[in-house]
């Protein structure tokens, strides 16, 4: 059994990887994520004992932004930097 997410993440998706390894998760993360608007705040979810370095690699390696993480969930905003100061949205947990 899991824990739950962190209550205080405020996120607009989800995505469960499931029990795939890290690399098939990325590459469904990739296909899922490729719709959504810059500055959403998804919730990668993945059992696989890699995650903890996967998922910050990828974010580096991506430009998203990996804001928490509290292993199987990594709370990431897509491409931040594409949003104009603006258009920022204030989330509340």
């Amino acid at each position: 059994m899991r824990a739950d997410i962190p209550s205080s993440w405020a996120f607009d998706d989800e995505f469960d990887g499931g029990e795939e390894t890290c690399g098939r998760v990325i590459i469904n993360l990739h296909t899922y994520v490729r719709g959504l608007a810059p500055g959403t705040r998804i919730v990668l979810i993945s059992e696989d004992p890699a995650a903890p370095v996967e998922f910050p690699a990828w974010c580096r390696m991506t430009r998203n932004a990996l804001l928490d993480m509290a292993h199987p969930y990594y709370l990431v905003e897509l491409k931040p930097h594409l949003v104009p100061d603006g258009d920022k949205e204030t989330r509340h947990g």
